[in-house]
């Protein structure tokens, strides 16, 4: 069953050559891989072209060559966007968080391009999950887009995690990354070490504005505040999982040193969370935001019903 999201977001995504952005070594964040066995099946379907992506290898060797002037209009902290909270206007979400976490089946998604809807790999939830099937867009968030309206119950610090696995080849560190951008949240950026002494990657070209590394840098609980290693344009970054040759719930981004996904609400109301295609045969499961406190059984339970709004 194909069913689409209706609301007024559009999620984007956008999928393209996989990096682990260092493997396991940053795998030391409260994520678990939580991998879930199911009956056998083919292996991962491999295009006809059988090609094989590259992955950025060291620190920033795929950045956009755009990144650095990034968008004109827009800034990656959402400061221009309003949402129902600060309009006062009813909410028009597609999904809203139950119990702290808000759950969308990937394959209920506004499918588009070329991502389709797949079950070759077994021991997925629900109806199966996407993959990208066209080409790799390590440099270029603007195929296959999709956007969803999330409906934020309680503002406070959330942590975007999603149940996946590379779909081509045995390589982990390809085929395992997507675009990920929170266009009206207060902030989204890479975090290590939650709670005293943060470490946080922040995407371009919010990155590049002194004066806004300098006022997180004056928190109290950060210690540094940089630009995300590799690819990151507009106010996008790359998401990719490391060691997902099974279904995993690891999510990070920076490349060769990983960083957990966070993301800021200042109000309660509705927002946009979006996808893009980056790396081909990147395969998407299920995508969870959740409270900043939530534990990884909350997360990663199978049975866990998607949080869609009525209506």
């Amino acid at each position: 069953m194909i069913r689409l999201v209706g609301g007024v977001g559009v999620l984007a995504l956008v999928i393209g050559c996989g990096d682990d952005g260092g493997g396991g070594s940053g795998e030391s964040g409260t994520s678990t891989s939580s991998s879930t066995s199911g009956s056998a099946t083919d292996p991962a379907t491999d295009p006809a072209t059988g090609s094989v992506d590259s992955t950025d290898g060291g620190p920033s060797s795929a950045t956009d060559p755009a990144s650095s002037s990034g968008s004109a209009d827009e800034d990656s902290t959402g400061e221009s966007g309003q949402t129902s909270a600060t309009t006062g206007e009813p909410s028009r979400c597609d999904y809203e968080t139950v119990d702290g976490r808000i759950v969308i089946e990937a394959e209920d998604l506004p499918i588009l391009e070329d991502w389709e809807i797949l079950t070759t790999e077994g021991g997925y939830y629900a109806e199966g999950y996407i993959g990208w099937t066209g080409a790799s867009h390590n440099n270029d968030p603007t195929h296959g887009v999709m956007s969803v309206t999330i409906l934020v119950a309680e503002p406070g610090r959330y942590r975007l995690r999603w149940r996946n696995r590379i779909g081509m080849g045995a390589n982990t560190t390809e085929h395992n990354d997507t675009w990920v951008k929170f266009p009206d949240a207060a902030d989204y950026y890479g975090l290590q070490s939650p709670g005293a002494d943060e470490l946080r990657r922040y995407p371009r070209p919010r990155c590049e504005d002194a004066d806004a590394m300098a006022a997180v840098e004056a928190l109290p609980q950060v210690m540094e505040a940089d630009c995300v290693e590799g690819s990151s344009t507009d106010g996008w970054f790359k998401v990719y999982s490391s060691g997902a040759s099974d279904w995993s719930w690891s999510t990070r981004t920076n490349d060769n040193d990983a960083f957990d996904v966070m993301v800021e609400f200042d109000d309660p109301g509705d927002y946009t969370f979006m996808m893009a295609a980056r790396a081909d045969w990147h395969l998407i499961d299920r995508i969870v935001i959740h409270e900043e406190g939530l534990d990884d059984g909350t997360v990663e339970e199978p049975a866990a019903e998607p949080t869609a709004c009525a209506g």
